[in-house]
């Protein structure tokens, strides 16, 4: 059987014209590939389950499937986390994107550091959201799975191969066939996930109550062999339960970054975006002199002019800020001389308004923020002339080398 991961299957197919039993051949070219996803075969709609959540990316299609596990936190596949998909990502609650019960956005994706694109193992991760979703989390199975074990499957999509896309939660029951160290098998019979499918739950119900025992990983090309979940208990204490406190409401001391208001110790009204970037938010509290602060904040005038700990600009994290590595800064990277910097092409530079595309070290362009220019002398004295401009020509030339060496690196890091 080939695996393929079932957000990948999608969008292949999507572009090869004619597919096999799960998907429909009748895909309008002109629609993202993400819409050829396909629902759980041989399922059903599913009024229930409310707390398996559709994964929606930035432009509207259903790219995977979630489960909320607490009211910040939803499981899925971590090959869900790319950053295609999940750049502008949000999670939709219901059983229909036509008729959402909400739709939140989702602040950070976090799959485990042994995960791999290429092979899908450790294909598990957990999504922050930006605030707190309503329905109940559904617990985590700490058993492991057995041979011969029922469980139901749930995800989004269409609701057959031949059926068009309907934006509707849907659900099936399957078999457990095998089970490995970190994954097990489901055959197809009756159901099994398909693309679209992907990071939805293995539900079980033995011993009363369903939990969540697998995230569905990848299958067969054509959905109809069975598919292979990975195993929660094999993830519970060494990835999920850690990730899952360090970001419970109330985790956060003074001067982490907060997620969502309710993750700050001093509550809400403690986390506070920086001044520098709104889109980064830290926790505070009120102070009256600099000693009440952490090390590296001051005790400063905050909105309404009531003393808070902030730190100076550049805020850790942002953009010119100093980092030690690419994990200190919240967007971009750390560049080899120490500062947290966005990625830049010169050839096309896509920076920030007073922000300059600069190779600051080997081959590496980041955009760079620009000082003033400074106010031109009067009075006759001796004015500092303008830098010169380098020639059209030395420009073509110093974009075309800093091109061609990327592309350089580039394959000596394929190979």
């Amino acid at each position: 059987m080939r695996s393929v991961s079932l957000v990948k299957l999608a969008r292949v197919l999507a572009g090869a014209g004619c597919v096999g039993a799960c998907l429909a051949c009748s895909i309008d070219s002109s629609q993202d590939v993400a819409r050829s996803s396909s629902a759980i075969t041989g399922g059903a709609l599913d009024t229930g389950d409310p707390s398996v959540v559709a994964i929606l990316g930035a432009t509207g299609p259903v790219e995977c499937t979630g489960t909320l596990v607490s009211p910040y936190l939803v499981l899925t596949a971590g090959h869900c986390t790319t950053p295609d998909i999940i750049e502008g990502a949000r999670v939709v609650i219901g059983s229909s994107l036509a008729a959402p019960v909400a739709t939140i956005p989702i602040a950070r994706a976090v799959p485990p550091p042994q995960f791999d694109l290429g092979s899908l193992t450790n294909d598990v991760a957990l999504l922050v959201l930006a605030s707190a979703a309503s329905p109940t989390p559904v617990p985590l199975g700490a058993s492991a799975p057995v041979v011969g074990g029922a469980v139901e499957i749930v995800g989004w999509g269409v609701a057959s191969a031949d059926a068009g896309i309907d934006g509707k939660k849907r659900q099936g029951t399957t078999t457990i066939t095998a089970v490995a160290e970190t994954t097990f098998a489901v055959s197809a019979a009756p159901s099994q996930p398909c693309s679209g499918d992907s990071g939805g739950p293995a539900l079980s119900s033995a011993g009363g109550s369903a939990s969540v025992v697998g995230v569905t990983s990848h299958g067969d090309v054509g959905c109809v062999q069975g598919a292979t979940y990975t195993r929660v208990d094999a993830y519970l204490a060494s990835f999920i339960q850690p990730t899952m406190a360090a970001f419970a409401a109330g985790s956060a001391a003074t001067g982490a970054t907060c997620l969502f208001p309710e993750q700050c110790a001093g509550g809400p009204s403690a986390c506070v975006a920086a001044a520098d970037d709104p889109s980064l938010s830290y926790c505070t509290i009120s102070c009256q002199n600099g000693g009440d602060c952490p090390t590296a904040m001051t005790c400063e005038p905050g909105p309404g002019g009531q003393p808070q700990c902030r730190y100076p600009l550049p805020t850790p994290g942002t953009y010119g800020a100093a980092c030690a590595s690419n994990s200190d800064c919240v967007e971009g990277q750390c560049t080899t001389t120490g500062i947290c910097a966005l990625p830049c092409d010169p050839a096309s530079p896509t920076c920030p308004a007073d922000y300059a595309c600069v190779n600051t070290a080997n081959i590496d362009f980041y955009c760079i923020a620009t000082p003033p220019t400074p106010a031109p002398s009067g009075g006759g004295g001796c004015g500092v002339a303008p830098a010169r401009r380098p020639t059209p020509l030395a420009w073509i030339v110093a974009v075309a080398l800093g091109i061609a060496l990327r592309r350089v690196r580039r394959r000596v890091r394929r190979r």
